[in-house]
Parts: structure tokens; C-alpha cells; sequence
């Protein structure tokens, strides 16, 4: 093995940079070192002043901007980690930045496509072609990504006369359109970028050390910096049962730690917050799917008990929770899905654009405009019957997929049927809540663009099929 020597420079940018700080550190160059801790000085200094003009919070990420830029060569050589650092800064990251509308650009969409970026130009320049994992879903989300893209421009092309738009409005059709390609693009970066199960094992161990870290800002009022809105709490349920049920060899500690994460998110969902039913519902489904996937008669035993606490409790949940979510979302729901097809029905081929139904409710129903609350409403209206059909053919293949890996790896009983058995359980609950809320691509009048930041969790959970599926193949 070569190592390489770090006393000489070299016209390689990554290079460069380590021979920069071989020179400050090991050579002890002292022009060089003073020149470095006079900089220091002189930015700390000019950052006081911009914090007394600015936001504090933009002058911190500027502030970080060289350990950004750092970081960015680092992982142009390491991109297996970028899923990683997606995750982290959807869920630990709590900086955005203006967009000059009232969206806000989330660190984590940001650090999407600069990882996107540096894997196009890694495949193009040091591989000489950019080819993806042979995968069934690579046609309906490559088709979805060109529909949706195309749709911004026929939807400003073949607007109803009628239809006045504000001057942000362009802008922000244009960022929803970026998230709603980016959110299933970040779906192949895992899935052709994640090379091991070590790295799949980090992103189980991430995302279930925020869930401990989001019940102890919900119990304790620490204002932790995780974000736990969205499906967040689905794949909480949905990882920590998978393992238990499926994977034979966990610690007892970890088998305990995982029912207390359990049943502290079932307190804070089902009982604190039984009224958001977003909350619950698609968990309670993942973990019905992931009982039955274990044993037949674990699952009528779960069902009995199931029923016999609503029997108990049915009062309450059909004459206040069921009740409640009728008045508040139930009847408004349906109002809002008539009142869209009204506009859909006449952009049917390929939609009114990313957002673009928002500028004809202004204009023609500026006092009864209500968001649909469904991702299938409003594929069909942003991105027409083409861009919806090929969402829906991504989601019919992912199950089948993922169905067919928890027949693969049955019985293992290992980590890998744990995540499979979990994935798969995790998807049909997705599709089921898809109908009843923009949780899988976020609407940019509702969510806002920002909407990103816990949407991501999906996509990046659902795209390790694809590395498991490599994983056999590979085996």
C-alpha cells in the first residue's frame, strides 16, 4: 500500500487543503501559523459587528461556512456517507435560511443537493459515467422528477388568463418543485450510495437515539434541537418493534430500551396527543403489519387486545377523538377535495404546477381556499395524471420489493430482517397516511418548502430496499 506524502504540495484541491494544514501543524511554519491566528482575530472580530446588524443565526452559519466548505471535500471522498449527514441535519440541524417568501430553506434540503452535486461530478470526472443501481423504481422516479420539472414550465405557459399570481408566487412554485424531486432523488442517494450494513446500522441508530431525545424534550420541556414532526414518530415505531421482534441476538438492555422508547412515544401520541391522529395512526399500522409479519397468532392475540380496549373506551374515542377529527378535518377534507377538482378537473394531463392550485384559489375562491390534506389530491392537481401515476407505480413497486426481500430474508432473525420486515412496514403505512395529509411531499402553502427537513425520513428509510437488496445479490 502507497501512502501518500503530505510534505509536498500537489495540484489536487483536496490535496491542497491537507497540505495547507500539514504545513501549520507539523512544519510549524511560523509566518504561515501567525497569519492563521491573526485571521482567527480579524473574524471573530468582524463576526461580532455582523452580529449586531444581522440575525446571530445567520452569522453562526456563516461562521462554519470553512468547516462546511472542509467537510464538503471530505466527503466528496467519502459519499457512502452522505445519507448520514442528511439525516443528522434533518434532524439536529435547526438553521434554515430567508428565501424572500415565507419559506424557509432547511439546512438538510441544502446539504441534499450539494451531496447529489458532488455525486454527479465524482461519477462524471473520476468514474467517466454516472450510472444508477439497477433498480424497478429508477423509471417512475426518474419519469416523476421530468414530470414535475416540465409541469412548472406548462403550468406558466397554459395558466388561465384569469388567474393573478403574486411576485414571490414563481419562486416558490420553482423550491416546491426542487423538494418534491429532491425528496425521491434522496431515495436513490441511499440506495446507490450506501455501500455496507454498517452504515444502514448508523441510520437505525441515529434516528432511534433522536426518538429517546424527542421524549425527553416532550417530558422534561427541554428545548432540545431535534425535529420530531411528521412521520417521525411512523419509523420510531415502526425500527425500535421491528428489532425486537426480529432480531433473535439483541441485548436484553436494548430489548428494555427499546419498549420504554415505545411506550413513552405511545403515551405522548395516543394519550397526550390522541387528537392528531397523524400521530398514531400510520405507527399503530406499521407495528399491526410487523406483528402479523412475526406470527399469525401474535397478531389475533394483538387484535383482541386491540379490540377489547376500544370496547372499554369506545365512548370516548367514537363520541370525542373520532368526532373531533370529524369536525375539524373530516368534513373540511371532503369541501377541500371538491373545491380542488373544480380546478383540477381542466389541467388533468400534467397538473396546475408544483403549488400552482394555491394562485387559482386566490383568484377564484379567495374565501373558501383550503389546503386538500392529501398527497394523492394534490399529485393529481400539481403534477397531473402523468406525474401521479408514476408516484403511484414508485410506491405499488416499492412494496412489492420490499415484500418480497421480508420473503427473502425469513427467518434470519438477524438485523437485516429486522430493517426489511421494518421498511416494508413502514411503506404501507406511508401509503395508507398519504391519503389523509402532504406528509410524504410537502405542500409549500401548507408545510412550506421547509417541510423538507421531516419529510426526508421517509425517503431516506425506504431507500435502504435498495441497499438490502444489493446486500443479497453481493451475498
Amino acid at each position: 500500500m502507497q501512502f501518500q506524502d503530505l510534505s509536498k504540495p500537489s495540484s489536487n484541491i483536496i490535496e491542497q487543503t491537507q497540505f495547507f494544514f500539514y504545513s501549520l501543524f507539523y512544519r510549524r511554519s511560523r509566518w504561515l501559523f501567525v497569519l492563521f491566528i491573526v485571521g482567527v482575530y480579524l473574524a471573530a472580530f468582524l463576526f461580532g459587528v455582523l452580529s449586531s446588524k444581522f440575525n446571530p443565526k445567520y452569522v453562526v452559519v456563516l461562521s462554519v461556512a470553512p468547516l462546511l466548505f472542509l467537510g464538503g471535500l471530505l466527503l466528496l471522498k467519502r459519499l457512502d456517507y452522505g445519507p448520514l449527514v442528511i439525516l443528522l441535519s434533518a434532524l439536529f440541524v435547526p438553521f434554515d435560511l430567508p428565501t424572500g417568501t415565507g419559506s424557509r430553506l432547511v439546512i438538510s434540503l441544502l446539504v441534499s443537493v450539494v451531496i447529489l452535486v458532488l455525486w454527479f461530478l465524482n461519477a462524471m470526472t473520476v468514474e467517466k459515467r454516472f450510472v444508477l443501481q439497477k433498480a424497478p423504481v429508477n423509471f417512475p422516479i426518474i419519469g416523476f422528477t421530468l414530470v414535475t420539472l416540465i409541469s412548472i414550465i406548462w403550468s406558466n405557459i397554459f395558466r388561465d388568463p384569469f388567474v393573478a399570481v403574486w411576485s414571490t408566487f414563481l419562486i416558490v412554485q420553482i423550491a416546491s418543485g426542487v423538494v418534491m424531486v429532491m425528496l425521491p432523488i434522496t431515495y436513490l442517494l441511499v440506495g446507490n450510495l450506501v455501500k455496507d450494513l454498517r452504515h444502514l446500522k448508523w441510520l437505525i441508530i441515529i434516528m432511534l437515539a433522536a426518538g429517546f431525545l424527542g421524549l425527553v424534550k416532550f417530558f422534561t420541556r427541554v428545548n432540545l434541537p431535534v425535529d420530531t414532526r411528521g412521520m417521525f414518530a411512523l419509523w420510531i415505531f415502526s425500527l425500535a418493534y421491528g428489532l425486537l421482534l426480529f432480531k433473535k441476538d439483541l441485548h436484553w438492555f436494548w430489548r428494555v430500551a427499546l419498549v420504554i422508547l415505545i411506550a413513552g412515544w405511545i403515551y405522548w401520541n395516543f394519550i397526550v396527543g390522541i387528537s392528531w391522529i397523524a400521530g398514531w395512526f400510520p405507527g399503530f399500522i406499521a407495528m399491526g403489519i410487523l406483528t402479523l409479519l412475526r406470527s399469525r397468532k401474535l397478531a389475533f392475540l394483538a387484535l383482541l387486545v386491540a379490540a377489547l380496549v376500544f370496547a372499554l373506551n369506545s365512548d370516548y374515542y367514537l363520541g370525542e377523538v373520532l368526532k373531533t377529527e370529524d369536525e375539524q378535518s373530516g368534513r373540511t377534507r371532503l369541501a377541500a377535495w371538491q373545491t380542488n377538482w373544480s380546478i383540477t378537473k381542466d389541467h388533468l394531463l400534467l397538473g396546475t404546477g408544483p403549488a400552482g392550485y394555491a394562485a387559482y384559489y386566490m383568484s377564484y375562491f379567495p374565501t373558501n381556499a383550503m389546503a386538500t390534506h392529501s398527497n394523492y389530491i394534490d399529485l393529481v392537481s400539481q403534477v397531473g395524471v402523468v406525474g401521479f401515476l408514476l408516484a403511484v407505480s414508485f410506491f405499488i413497486i416499492q412494496a412489492k420489493e420490499s415484500y418480497k426481500l421480508c420473503r427473502r430474508f425469513k427467518g434470519r432473525g438477524d438485523f437485516v430482517e429486522a430493517l426489511t420486515n421494518s421498511v416494508f412496514a413502514g411503506t404501507i403505512a406511508c401509503i395508507v397516511i398519504m391519503a389523509f395529509g402532504d406528509w410524504l411531499f410537502p405542500f409549500a402553502y401548507t408545510q412550506t418548502i421547509a417541510g423538507f427537513n421531516y419529510a426526508v425520513y421517509n425517503w431516506i428509510f425506504m431507500g435502504t430496499v435498495l441497499v438490502l437488496d444489493r446486500y443479497t445479490a453481493n451475498s
